[in-house]
């Protein structure tokens, strides 16, 4: 299959490329992530030259669908088609931008809304099992040295609360409240939330705090710091996680979210209450949440094979 070429037309200044501008400002002060408006950005940036439009209030539902099926777009540099969660993503990202565009009465009427999209069947995320989750806390239990029972709290914090990788490297030392037995934290979109941290949990902060009030040539807000005394990063975290997992016998490719999933699986599968699992996650659509049924139908599964 010959590889996808840059087609002719290219976009170099205009109310299109000023739209999109625009559009990131929208999306910023919405308070999305800088992840989400880094890839709306890249699959607007990629559409706008396949448009080959200036004019945004030009663009037809007949020229979108052009677009969207131009090799350039719908196939991969070395000429393969994209997959359809990648498609997906970018029609949705179309349609997001041209419905503020229309809101914003930069088109007379939204050329996007004949652009459909099939339900994408969703694959399982990893995740620990119960037994699982016990070795690689077992594995750090009984250590000694400070990174150990560094990572320990880490770890319990994501197997306890369901808590984001980017809002545990955020946490400050003030953002523990033992006393209201809850941590404050700075949710998806900039939005404060509160995580409830039980009796365990806060047996081990408590324990921890202490520790890391004594490091004071460390910085002096951040919760979780690096040998160095820097507050510890994403890929930190992960590294951490890579290593504790290989040293518990454990050979799932877990990432930090998998241990978000692996609390949300178990939190389902003890409560059989997809609202409670949605509030304890703080997601936004019950949708969002839905798939640890299926993850917990699979260990039904599972263990009735086992029988």
């Amino acid at each position: 299959m010959p590889a996808a070429t840059i087609p002719i037309k290219s976009l170099t200044s205009g109310s299109m490329e000023t739209a999109i501008s625009d559009f990131e400002t929208r999306l910023r002060a919405q308070g999305r992530s800088e992840h989400t408006v880094s890839c709306y950005m890249r699959d607007l940036h990629v559409f706008s030259r396949v448009l080959g439009e200036t004019d945004i209030a030009v663009v037809t539902p007949t020229m979108i669908d052009t677009a969207l099926t131009n090799p350039y777009l719908a196939n991969t540099s070395d000429g393969f088609p994209k997959s359809p969660a990648t498609m997906h993503r970018m029609k949705t990202v179309v349609k997001s931008f041209f419905s503020w565009a229309t809101d914003s009465g930069l088109c007379e009427s939204n050329p996007a809304r004949f652009v459909t999209m099939k339900r994408l069947s969703r694959t399982p995320p990893a995740y620990l099992t119960e037994s699982e989750k016990k070795r690689l806390l077992k594995e750090l239990h009984d250590r000694s040295d400070p990174l150990a029972r560094r990572d320990r709290v880490i770890f319990e914090l994501f197997l306890g609360t369901g808590i984001r990788i980017s809002e545990l490297v955020g946490l400050d030392i003030d953002s523990i409240d033992l006393d209201g037995k809850h941590v404050r934290i700075m949710g998806k979109g900039g939005v404060p939330q509160v995580k409830f941290l039980k009796s365990s949990l806060r047996i081990l902060l408590r324990n921890y705090l202490k520790e890391r009030r004594r490091l004071s040539d460390s910085e002096a807000s951040a919760l979780f710091v690096s040998s160095q005394g820097t507050r510890l990063c994403n890929r930190q975290v992960a590294q951490r996680l890579a290593h504790w997992l290989k040293e518990a016998g454990i050979r799932k490719k877990i990432t930090p979210h998998g241990l978000r999933h692996t609390f949300a699986t178990h939190l389902y599968a003890n409560t059989s209450d997809l609202l409670l699992v949605k509030r304890a996650l703080g997601h936004r659509d019950i949708s969002t949440t839905e798939i640890y049924t299926h993850l917990v139908d699979t260990a039904v599964e599972d263990a009735i094979e086992r029988i």
